[in-house]
C-alpha cells in the first residue's frame, strides 16, 4: 500500500513538473459558451466575438 501511496505522489509531482516547465507560455484567459445539449464555444483572444464577449463577462462580475 506504501509503494502504491508513493508511486501516485511521484506520478503526481511529474505532472505537476512538466505542465509548469514544459506547459504553455501563452495567455490562459479564454471566453466560453456551453450549450444544454452538451456542445460548447471557446473563443481565443484575438478572436472576432472574445473581445465582445469578454467585457460583458467583466461587466457581469463587476471588473
Amino acid at each position: 500500500m506504501r509503494k502504491l501511496i508513493r508511486l501516485a505522489v511521484l506520478v503526481g509531482l511529474a505532472i505537476w513538473a512538466w505542465r509548469r516547465f514544459f506547459g504553455s507560455s501563452g495567455s490562459l484567459e479564454r471566453a466560453g459558451i456551453s450549450y444544454a445539449d452538451g456542445s460548447a464555444v471557446v473563443l481565443e483572444p484575438g478572436s472576432a466575438g472574445f473581445d465582445r464577449l469578454a467585457a460583458i463577462a467583466r461587466t457581469a462580475l463587476g471588473q
